[in-house]
């Protein structure tokens, strides 16, 4: 063997070159009766095209090289083997060097293998059984599945109770299928009387296989232009049905039949949050009104045995707590069917006397700026008192109110005493349901992230200068078209 580092010299032996090795730009190997093994997964390579010239007579070189990287091979053999794995799996990886292979061999074999890092050839063989054990195992699977969708299919128009023709095969049911079926071998055999008339001595059979591939084809373009719209119809049946986890294959499509399954998942989505948020909030009202409507009925007996007044003053807070969480629940159905009752009004009185109301004092409100804005009253008083109340709750109470026009929006913020909130639970605090420090649905802040979204603006947390939360919505000044 040379100690030339640009060359390699094998001559009735075995040489191999594995691990962290340098591999020089031009590489010339010459093996004689021999045997040499050159593994570059892990070799140091040169940018660019790494060129290894060589001639083998009698020998064998084996040239182990990592998915991804590209080779070229240019031997000439004489009674001889060259083996290069030119079909690759995997994507060329442009971030790997080019290795050229050149030269010739005579009696000998060189062979190019590809094999990850660590692997040996026994995985290697292994590893590849396996995948095409699973290509076949995919393609097997698509077959029954197609043909899955053809029985499906043929019950589907077998249950379908109001078409006009039953007398009609199942795969002629579909209204759009017959159309373009029809249309199709009408114009196809239009093309076949015309070329009977170029011909003057046609024969029958040549007229009954003309009619019977014209009609195939025209059947075949029809199917495949119908099928997508029978998926749609069986998600649709599906979903009607309340299997609400149906999803249609986005990535079999293309074009509006995309756009359509696309819709038809996240109208699925929607359907399985919107129920989902009901239960959820089914359970928590229950759990909500059954400790005040417990607490009033002890109330209501105590009142009736001693005749305490002291006893109905409590009934009363209870009752307010159920007003307050009947609102809140009213707000709730509002905002989801989108019944909104807009009108121009000054944000600055409305909300002035909703602060009022809560016992903030006027001196710690003020208005910026122009804020007239076409809100609903209703709830944009509604979110006022939850932002009011969730100062109370979680912050020590309210000690400003700030009203201001920003741009084409009004902002509205509520200061509070308390020790801020951290900013990992600042997203959970305008989610409904999330349990917090007072307890309660959790529906607060989240309905007054809905009510300022529906009217076209945001809500947010900040920490107050000073200390404290500042806790915020915006409302756009007029009702988008």
């Amino acid at each position: 063997m040379s100690d030339d580092p640009k060359s390699l010299r094998v001559v009735m032996s075995s040489v191999e070159r594995r691990g962290r090795w340098v591999v020089p730009q031009s590489l010339d190997v010459r093996v004689v009766s021999g045997n040499a093994v050159l593994d570059l997964r892990d070799a140091v390579l040169e940018p660019g095209v790494t060129t290894i010239k060589v001639r083998v007579t009698l020998g064998n070189v084996e040239v182990i090289v990592p998915p991804g990287m590209t080779v070229d091979v240019d031997i000439a053999s004489f009674a001889a083997n060259v083996e290069h794995a030119e079909h690759v799996p995997e994507l060329p990886d442009a971030s790997l060097p080019v290795i050229r292979i050149i030269g010739r061999v005579r009696f000998g074999n060189v062979e190019v293998v590809r094999l990850l890092s660590g692997e040996t050839r026994g995985d290697c063989s292994r590893r590849t059984r396996y995948e095409r054990h699973r290509e076949r195992h995919e393609r097997h699977h698509e077959r029954h599945k197609r043909w899955r969708e053809l029985r499906a299919e043929r019950e589907l128009w077998r249950r379908n109770r109001h078409h006009r023709a039953p007398w009609m095969p199942w795969w002629l049911q579909a209204r759009m299928r017959r159309r373009i079926f029809a249309w199709l071998t009408l114009t196809l055999g239009a093309g076949v009387i015309v070329g009977m008339q170029l011909d003057d001595r046609p024969q029958w059979w040549q007229i009954a296989i003309g009619v019977g591939a014209l009609s195939i084809v025209s059947g075949a373009i029809s199917w495949r232009l119908t099928r997508p719209l029978i998926m749609v119809v069986h998600a649709a049946r599906d979903i009607g049905d309340g299997k609400l986890e149906t999803r249609l294959d986005v990535d079999r499509h293309g074009g509006e039949t995309r756009v359509l399954a696309v819709a038809i998942n996240e109208m699925a989505a929607k359907i399985q949050q919107q129920l989902a948020d009901q239960r959820q909030l089914l359970a928590a009202v229950s759990h909500e009104l059954r400790t005040p409507l417990g607490h009033m009925r002890v109330l209501v007996e105590t009142a009736r045995d001693t005749g305490d007044t002291k006893a109905l003053e409590g009934l009363d807070r209870e009752i307010l707590t159920l007003d307050d969480l009947v609102g809140k629940l009213l707000a709730s159905s509002k905002l989801e069917f989108g019944n909104l009752d807009r009108r121009t009004l000054d944000l600055g009185e409305l909300v002035s006397d909703a602060a009022t109301s809560a016992g903030i004092v006027p001196e710690a409100i003020e208005a910026i700026g122009e804020v007239r804005a076409a809100i609903d009253p209703t709830l944009v008083r509604r979110a006022v008192a939850n932002l009011l109340d969730n100062a109370r709750v979680h912050g020590g109470g309210a000690i400003a109110v700030r009203i201001e026009r920003r741009a084409g929006q009004v902002a509205i913020e509520v200061d509070d005493a308390g020790p801020g909130v951290t900013s990992d639970r600042r997203a959970d605090a305008f989610r409904a349901f999330v349990p917090s420090s007072g307890g309660g649905l959790g529906l607060g802040l989240a309905l007054v992230s809905r009510i300022a979204v529906a009217h076209g603006g945001g809500a947010w947390i900040t920490d107050r200068p000073g200390g404290g939360a500042r806790v915020g919505f915006t409302v756009q000044v007029t009702a988008p078209t």
